[in-house]
């Protein structure tokens, strides 16, 4: 957990730097370091927020050329692996 200049917790993911300035920073799902600067720290913990639940919640995009047998595919191996899927019914 990070600290703003007073010595004080900022939260997870969040410090003030040297400037004033708090900066945010998470991780997303596929490893990718996602960082941005605010004046305020709820600004900052709002954006970290949204994120990840942008993160969590937006891996149904598919794009329009896709086929009706590529989409079943991507949805059983990333939404339904989880459920358990034998090729024939739900398990």
């Amino acid at each position: 957990m990070g600290k703003n200049l007073k010595g004080k917790e900022c939260g997870k993911g969040i410090y003030q730097r040297k400037d004033g300035l708090y900066h945010a920073r998470f991780v997303d799902k596929a490893g990718k370091r996602h960082e941005k600067y605010f004046q305020t720290i709820p600004e900052a913990r709002n954006w970290i927020e949204q994120a990840k639940y942008a993160d969590k919640h937006e891996d149904m995009f598919c794009p329009s050329d896709t086929t009706v047998d590529a989409w079943f595919s991507f949805w059983i191996e990333t939404c339904v692996c989880s459920a358990g899927y034998d090729g024939d019914r739900m398990v």
